[in-house]
């Protein structure tokens, strides 16, 4: 990271010479200040305009700064202007090949400023990025994120919102990270602002430095929109940005349903937040969009209909719960990209070491609760819990800790895992002997990916848990039965013949 940013410095001290003069009146503005022009690969012409305070000539170059080569790809419509306001038609060949970059300078007064070209490759994918960014709010996107991270090695800018997650100081030296100054609180509004803006401008940076670079986000579905703000609003093609918006959980679904679940208005809201997205400038030729929408950090209506857009993906644990209300709902299902992806199948994709650094950077003891569940040769069961507001409540929760001790306390070891809001539990294991307390803090859900070999049985309270743990394992539910669980759990233990229904009608 630190080879970036000096490399970054020595360029900006080289372009700022080139520069027509440190008074602003007398520069070269071009493109009304952008320097570079990004288009995608079928772009075939683009313009630029130029305001100067005197005559002047450009030269097109390969991109070695006043190099002799002339790229063959593009053309000018004219090399020397007026001075005041002019404009150049840009013209492109098909680019059937890698990306490329040419520099265009613009000569004033004896002075040069630097303009930089830049065409897309046809194929590049979602696992062609040479620049990782990750937006994580909630700790499921953050916890997919992570996992990411650690299957690659290319520079990366990594935020969390949930300081708690993960411990900075343990990531990667390749990725840099932002997240909460406050460790036991969330970011801040003023704190997500601040890290976009930071975000922005590394982008802009990486840009200069890398005029072809492909960058790939992974945001939290809810902020989506993170795509069109630090990338295309900012003048990078949408071609070189290729984006992966993350589940948080049930949040997902319930917003599907929520904007589309209505036969009577599904087909109006989609085409409404479509129009929303699609009046945005997506391929603006490096011209500020007069379209542009104020920054939002929520853009929840965008989602389904980004992930019908070219490099645009939607990653959830299970796509078969987003429900259809009909035909024309069914018909916008299939044009979605959504990739089903549980945690725990990246988890155990990472090599060994790499299992370690995760473990490490969400301050997880993965011996420790191994040895745990090999203490006996008797099953693993795990009982989730919940938080409580009443006595009633929490007297519920132990009767039912009960009862599963008496129905399989002699078959398996019966580990508790208490919401982290819940101190009613503190005294279970005196009140369950064989029962064995779960740290309420612990990152449940690594917990359970880590080992889902070892876990024979789980169930207790409905939660987003449920929806990252297959579906044999779950043996029991503290609900009435699965019409009465919450969406979209609802859907997805509507066929589940092995859950028992613990609680009374």
């Amino acid at each position: 990271m630190k080879r970036l940013f000096r490399l970054f410095a020595a360029f900006a001290l080289l372009t700022g010479a080139w520069a027509c003069s440190d008074d602003k009146t007398s520069e070269v503005r071009i493109n009304d200040g952008a320097e570079f022009l990004s288009l995608d690969y079928l772009a075939r012409s683009g313009k630029i305009t130029v305001n100067a305070p005197a005559p002047w000539t450009v030269i097109l170059s390969a991109g070695s700064y006043g190099g002799d080569e002339r790229p063959d790809w593009v053309t000018l419509s004219a090399e020397e202007g007026p001075e005041g306001y002019s404009e150049i038609d840009v013209t492109f060949a098909a680019n059937p090949g890698p990306a490329r970059s040419a520099l265009l300078l613009f000569i004033c007064n004896g002075k040069t400023s630097v303009f930089t070209l830049s065409q897309s490759a046809k194929d590049t994918g979602f696992d062609s990025p040479d620049y990782y960014f990750y937006a994580a709010f909630g700790t499921m996107p953050a916890l997919y994120s992570g996992l990411h991270l650690l299957s690659h090695d290319k520079p990366s800018y990594f935020f969390y919102e949930r300081p708690q997650t993960y411990d900075p100081e343990l990531f990667p030296d390749y990725a840099t990270v932002f997240t909460a100054a406050n460790p036991n609180a969330g970011a801040t509004t003023e704190e997500i602002y601040a890290m976009s803006e930071q975000m922005k401008r590394r982008i802009l940076e990486i840009n200069a430095e890398d005029p072809t670079a492909v960058f790939g986000l992974y945001v939290t579905d809810l902020a989506c929109r993170a795509g069109y703000d630090w990338f295309v609003e900012q003048g990078i093609d949408s071609a070189r940005v290729k984006v992966t918006m993350l589940s948080d959980g049930t949040g997902t679904y319930n917003n599907f349903y929520k904007f589309f679940g209505d036969p009577a208005t599904a087909e109006q809201n989609w085409n409404d937040y479509a129009a929303r997205v699609e009046a945005l400038d997506w391929n603006h030729g490096g011209r500020y969009p007069e379209t542009r929408a104020p920054q939002d950090l929520v853009s929840d209506e965008w989602i389904a209909y980004l992930s019908t857009r070219p490099n645009y993906r939607l990653m959830l644990q299970n796509a078969s719960l987003m429900e259809s209300s009909g035909p024309f709902m069914t018909q916008k299902l299939a044009e979605m990209k959504m990739e089903s992806v549980q945690p725990y199948e990246l988890l155990t994709a990472l090599p060994e070491e790499a299992k370690k650094e995760f473990y490490r950077m969400a301050n997880f003891d993965y011996d420790r609760f191994k040895a745990l569940f090999d203490a006996s040769p008797k099953g693993n069961l795990i009982i989730l819990g919940t938080s409580h507001t009443t006595d009633e409540s929490r007297q519920q929760q132990a009767a039912y800790v009960r009862r599963i001790m008496d129905q399989y306390g002699s078959e398996y070891d019966v580990f508790f895992k208490p919401h982290p809001a819940d101190n009613s539990s503190s005294d279970y294991e005196e009140r369950f002997p064989g029962l064995t307390l779960l740290p309420g803090q612990m990152p449940f859900e690594i917990f359970v990916w880590s080992l889902l070999d070892e876990v024979n049985l789980i169930g207790g309270y409905p939660s987003t848990t449920f929806l990252s743990v297959p579906l044999d394992k779950v043996g029991f539910l503290f609900a009435t039965d699965a019409a009465s669980l919450p969406r979209p759990l609802n859907l997805l233990f509507s066929d589940a013949p092995n859950v028992e229904w613990m609680q009374q009608s």
